[in-house]
């Protein structure tokens, strides 16, 4: 990240935010073409959250199984059951899996439609 002062700039922010335990909502687009280092910067951002005991409080995914893949993280559809015929013990799951996240990161949004 030292290398790149836009990615530096981003990790940092979310750095910030996260060890203030700041609990404005914080939303941030990270965008550049293939290869500039925006999956490195989320492996950052898992590494920090790691390393301070804050995991819990993240979640990562992407639109399809290879880009989840890519960031050791969930489908969308993994994350919201979605597909899933809902039952109590899914409903469970799902709060049981949301309960402490406080920021969520979405790989390759541009795949993803409204």
């Amino acid at each position: 990240l030292h290398e790149n002062p836009e990615q530096l700039r981003a990790f940092t922010v979310i750095c910030d935010h996260m060890l203030c335990n700041d609990s404005e909502q914080m939303l941030m687009l990270l965008t550049g073409v293939g290869g500039t280092g925006k999956s490195h910067v989320i492996h950052a951002i898992r590494t920090l959250f790691t390393h301070c005991s804050h995991d819990n409080e993240i979640l990562f995914s992407a639109p399809t199984g290879s880009a989840a893949c890519i960031i050791d993280g969930y489908t969308i559809h993994a994350l919201t059951f979605l597909g899933i015929r809902t039952s109590r013990k899914n409903t469970e799951e799902l709060e049981d899996m949301w309960q402490n996240v406080r920021y969520l990161v979405l790989d390759e949004v541009s795949m993803i439609s409204a």
